[in-house]
């Protein structure tokens, strides 16, 4: 069976990539957590304060998770792409690590909800590594 599903990053300044690599991936959480380009002042980080991947199928739901600049990470699963109707309550974790949220984000990318979902569960692991990426 062919996965039919498409990935969405939107980088932090509002840029879209179609089907990210890991690298790219990596690249759009770093622009969150290390605020570090020349010229920004804490208002202009705080106008662009997320990131985040979407998966979805043109037939039906789709999965959203973002990572901002306060370190929080939150996964929102709807019915459908216009963000009409949600499946269940958003989940999240505060104070994740870059580490961790790269972590958590390849499992996104690669399709694994339920181990994301998993992953954010109140009282999982704190410890993103012990989840099989």
């Amino acid at each position: 069976m062919v996965d039919e599903s498409w990935l969405v990053l939107t980088r932090r300044y509002g840029e879209d990539v179609r089907s990210p690599s890991a690298e790219v991936v990596a690249a759009a959480i770093r622009e969150v957590f290390v605020e570090d380009l020349p010229g920004m002042e804490a208002g202009d980080y705080e106008e662009h304060g997320e990131m985040y991947l979407r998966r979805g199928r043109d037939d039906g739901s789709m999965h959203v998770l973002s990572v901002d600049r306060l370190q929080r990470a939150t996964l929102e699963e709807w019915a459908d792409q216009d963000y009409g109707r949600e499946l269940g309550s958003p989940r999240s974790i505060e104070q994740i690590s870059q580490s961790d949220a790269l972590h958590l984000f390849l499992l996104f990318a690669r399709g694994d909800i339920a181990a994301v979902r998993a992953a954010m569960e109140p009282g999982s692991a704190s410890d993103l590594s012990e989840v099989p990426a």
